[in-house]
């Protein structure tokens, strides 16, 4: 039984062969292959992905429109401050779209430096809502 991926590779190559692709790359996680067409002839390079650096910030956008609820509609607390640290895939806001209340989650961990849109503001897709650092 052959490997997947190798499957994958070799369908790949077949069909860059019948384009006028010259590169096509493709990264996974720790992972980089590169296809490179020259006339008929493809080749792979397979290595190891670089290690990018963590963003020094990250806005976090609306994934949805909705109104954007800081705080629970039935708590009083807010779901995070400015200087809290969050873990990633913690819930930093909600969207309110109808009777759905829909949670935005930290991308990653990080401290909040800063809330972008305002307790109860309509916001549309891809609204920047609160900046991590």
């Amino acid at each position: 039984m052959t490997d997947p991926k190798i499957d994958l590779a070799g369908q790949l190559t077949r069909w860059l062969a019948d384009t006028d692709i010259t590169l096509l790359e493709l990264s996974g996680p720790g992972q980089l292959i590169r296809l490179r067409r020259n006339g008929q002839a493809v080749s792979v390079d397979n290595e190891p992905a670089a290690v990018e650096a963590a963003p020094t910030s990250t806005v976090v956008k609306a994934g949805s429109v909705g109104i954007l609820l800081l705080s629970h509609p039935l708590r009083g607390d807010p779901l995070v401050q400015v200087g809290q640290q969050v873990a990633k895939g913690q819930a930093i806001a909600l969207l309110n779209i109808g009777l759905v209340l829909l949670p935005v989650a930290a991308p990653r961990a990080g401290i909040v430096q800063r809330i972008v849109a305002a307790h109860e503001s309509t916001v549309g897709y891809g609204e920047p809502l609160i900046e991590l650092h």
